[in-house]
């Protein structure tokens, strides 16, 4: 039997085929090694991911018209793979379109729940892959538009209901409160807010009864102490204790008048003095002033109770002394205010084990009226002001049918760079073993993030989290160093109700040839050889550059150079994963550096090799242009930018009116048609708008009409990056026709590190620094870029004045302060 060849896997990985013949070039041994790798790595990583099998029993579910289930399997398939994809390979050399999230849309529209429903679509177009499948990306516009009619028609449904129930609510509110029912009338009450928590009406009257409430809480409780303290009087009266009675009995008569109390403290009063009777005339001077003093020392104790008794003999003694009179009234108002607050505690604490038991127990109305006797005492109490917030959801959701909102896996989404290697199998191919891997997560809460690699082994990654237009958006960062071949990365996330979701990222690095160890020897030889010619050259290029009096610093004009362009990488990549689908607002204060991250956008633009979509990025400068030339200088703007690839399109010329946004929109359609014919990709126009504050100052039709474009008549084929300074307060006002229309990010201050690289990088190797140059620099402008560049700028200048070629110091505080008055 004849041996066929086949492959050798031996300890150090994968060896060439047996038998195979070795004449092979260079280009044809990587393409062979490239498929090794993926045939040995990637389907031993796929058989041990059944993300499949859930999704194929998620869709038999949907099939079945089985909703829960299907949502069920779609979590569990999301927790193992969070990537969609239109070709996503499942096992062996088999690839289906892969669209969880768009399902779990489907399946949440059937179950009744429009918001989950409108959330996992709108999480599915965010991810970007259903733009790649015009069949489910057409599926996913109808299921919506069907989603938004039934919401809109529930919405109505649910507002007639409501208001049924209110008005209902509040007639039964009155008719009890009449009744003297209080507690009935505010549960009654309880119903109308429950589903309309704004409810003016309601609110007032709650407030009203509330008021009531406390009042016959305070009398019940007075009353109660009042009866307490009469019977501890009585008691000791019995037992001839008949100061310690009139102690007592003297703070029930100053919670409220009665005759009861007022004849047993006369009683009490009348034992007494016949007691200190046998006390010699002589005495009872000494006795006044030692039961004063006694008072005040029990006063000063705490002990309040002691020091009314301890009184009560000398005001037997001398009924009108004016100090024990006075010391009196003293104690019998701490004593009623410690009593009162005393009693309110244990009321609240009562109150406050009822509300948890009945809340407990399902007893919603039971909860929410014990709840609503706590805050008639105390408004604030932030348990209770929670228990009726429970209260009042639970009320809503059995008033108006409504079942518990649904939480959707949080959607990952990466900068994605990878490539169709093999069929159905993806991954990105670098040849060093540098790598970063950047990306978002997003949810409706905070999220934890995590990452392994193939062996399971935790990697640190860099995580930033911040709150964007209602949802979060938490950005990671990866770094790791790659070992030759395929490299997997899986991270999960998981929200704040613990549903999570898992996406791989595999990287395949092949190593070049200069990176053979023999091949760096003798590079390195080379290398070694070239570094005298080489250092030759940059002492004469450094003499050179003095003679001209080089200085690289850029202050005022954008930073066009991308030598020169630190600090704003990360948040470049954070716009290059959102703009496929959403349009961006940059803010920040003035000369913050927006208009140079404009135009480094626009050439990341121009040179993305992305999968799907061809960028045609258009850099808008708005300052100084009047609302009736804006559609017109959109236009020449448009034209100038892409002339080379419009075939000589030219725009309209402008009319009577001048050039009017129908021209305008117009002169897109053929521009946008000329560009489709350009590529097989999907057009994506990027309108990148400078100083858009001037939309401010336009009539508010101009912003219509503008945002219109990216609504309607191009809401695919085009998207804006605008950048400006007051833009974003004034666009949050939902009169605005821009309000929550932008993901919203700020371009700050500098970090540290990005700082001290523009002070440190453009001029090496020209000038020196001293130590404490750059923290001073940065101290003295606050990291802000325009002020380093302003700075450094005329520390430069300094140095060729005066033919020094080393930064000190005294150079940076000698023109410090002018530089920074200057800003």
């Amino acid at each position: 039997m004849s041996r066929r060849p086949g492959l050798q896997v031996t300890a150090r990985g994968v060896a060439l085929p047996v038998g195979a013949p070795m004449r092979r070039s260079p280009s044809q041994f990587r393409s062979a090694l490239l498929t090794v790798v993926l045939a040995v790595a990637l389907p031993a990583a796929a058989g041990a991911d059944l993300w499949y099998e859930h999704y194929a029993r998620a869709e038999k579910a949907l099939a079945d018209r089985d909703w829960s289930a299907a949502v069920a399997e779609l979590n569990q398939a999301l927790e193992k793979k969070g990537d969609s994809g239109a070709r996503v390979r499942t096992y062996g050399m088999k690839v289906e379109a892969y669209f969880p999230y768009l399902r779990l849309g489907v399946a949440y529209y059937h179950l009744g729940q429009l918001d989950a429903a409108l959330q996992a679509f709108d999480t599915e177009e965010r991810l970007g892959a259903v733009a790649g499948s015009e069949e489910h990306q057409r599926e996913l516009q109808q299921t919506r538009a069907l989603v938004r009619a039934a919401r809109q028609e529930a919405l109505e449904e649910e507002r007639r209901r409501i208001g049924e129930i209110v008005e209902t609510s509040l007639a039964e509110a009155g008719r009890l409160e009449g009744a003297g029912r209080l507690r009935a009338a505010a549960a009654a009450l309880g119903r109308a807010l429950a589903v309309e928590p704004d409810n003016a009406a309601a609110t007032a009257s709650l407030e009203r009864l509330r008021g009531k409430i406390a009042r016959q809480e305070e009398r019940a409780e007075l009353e109660a102490r009042r009866s307490d303290l009469v019977a501890r009087g009585r008691g000791l009266l019995d037992a001839e204790d008949f100061e310690g009675a009139a102690g007592l009995l003297q703070q029930a008569l100053e919670l409220a008048p009665g005759a009861e109390a007022r004849d047993l403290l006369a009683t009490a009063r009348e034992g007494l003095r016949r007691r200190l009777d046998a006390v010699a005339a002589a005495e009872r001077e000494g006795l006044v002033g030692a039961g004063l003093e006694a008072a005040r020392s029990l006063e000063a104790a705490g002990d309040l109770d002691q020091a009314l008794t301890r009184l009560q003999s000398v005001l037997a003694l001398q009924p009108e002394n004016r100090e024990a009179t006075v010391l009196q009234d003293r104690l019998l108002e701490a004593r009623a205010a410690a009593d009162r607050d005393a009693s309110r505690r244990q009321t609240v604490e009562a109150l406050l084990a009822d509300t948890r038991r009945e809340l407990a127990a399902g007893r919603v109305e039971a909860a929410l009226a014990a709840a609503n006797r706590i805050l008639a005492l105390d408004p604030a109490h932030g348990e209770a002001l929670e228990a009726v917030a429970a209260a009042y959801r639970e009320l809503n959701r059995s008033l108006l049918g409504s079942a518990p909102p649904q939480n959707i896996p949080p959607a990952i989404r990466f900068a994605d760079l990878r490539r169709d290697l093999a069929e159905g199998l993806q991954a990105e191919r670098v040849t060093s073993p540098e790598f970063r891997l950047n990306g978002v997560v997003i949810d409706e809460s905070p999220v934890e993030v995590a990452f392994v690699d193939a062996a399971g082994r935790g990697i640190e990654a860099t995580v930033r989290e911040q709150p964007v237009g209602g949802v979060y958006i938490t950005e990671f960062s990866l770094d790791a160093r790659l070992g030759p071949g395929l490299s997997t990365f899986r991270l999960t996330a998981t929200d704040a109700e613990r549903l999570s979701t898992s996406s791989d990222y595999a990287v395949l690095y092949v190593r070049p040839l200069y990176r053979v160890p023999w091949l760096q020897a003798l590079g390195a030889a080379a290398v070694l050889l070239a570094a005298a010619v080489l250092w030759g050259r940059r002492l004469a290029r450094r003499r050179s550059l003095r003679r001209r009096r080089f200085n690289p610093y850029v202050a005022g004009a954008p930073v066009l150079d991308d030598r020169l362009f630190f600090g704003r990488r990360e948040l470049i990549d954070r716009i290059l994963q959102t703009v496929h689908n959403n349009s961006l607002l940059l803010y920040g204060e003035r000369r913050i550096g927006k208009t140079s991250i404009q135009h480094h956008l626009r050439r990341r633009l121009r040179e993305l090799e992305d999968p799907d979509y061809e960028f045609f990025p258009v850099y808008v400068d708005l300052q100084g242009v009047p609302e009736e030339r804006f559609f017109q200088s959109l236009a020449d703007d448009v034209f100038e930018e892409l002339a080379p690839q419009l075939e000589g399109l030219t725009p309209s010329s402008p009319g009577p009116e001048g050039y009017t946004h129908r021209q305008f929109v117009r002169d897109l359609h053929a521009v946008i048609g000329v560009l489709k014919r350009r590529t097989a990709k999907r057009v994506k126009l990027v309108l990148l708008i400078d100083e858009v504050d001037e939309l401010n100052d336009y009539d508010p039709r101009i912003n219509q009409r503008l945002r219109s474009l990216f609504m309607k008549s191009f809401a695919e084929q085009m998207v804006a990056v605008v950048s400006g300074v007051e833009i974003r307060k004034r666009w949050e006002r939902e009169a605005s026709p821009w309000y929550n229309f932008f993901e919203e990010l700020e371009v700050t201050p500098f970090r540290p590190e990005d700082a001290r690289a523009l002070v440190e990088r453009p001029v090496r190797g020209v000038f020196g620094i001293d130590e404490g140059v750059v923290e001073r620099i940065l101290d003295l402008t606050e990291s802000r870029p325009y002020r380093i560049q302003r700075l450094c700028m005329a520390v430069v200048n300094r140095l060729h004045e005066q033919g020094r070629y080393r930064i000190t110091l005294d150079d940076v505080d000698a023109v410090g302060g002018a530089a920074a008055e200057s800003t």
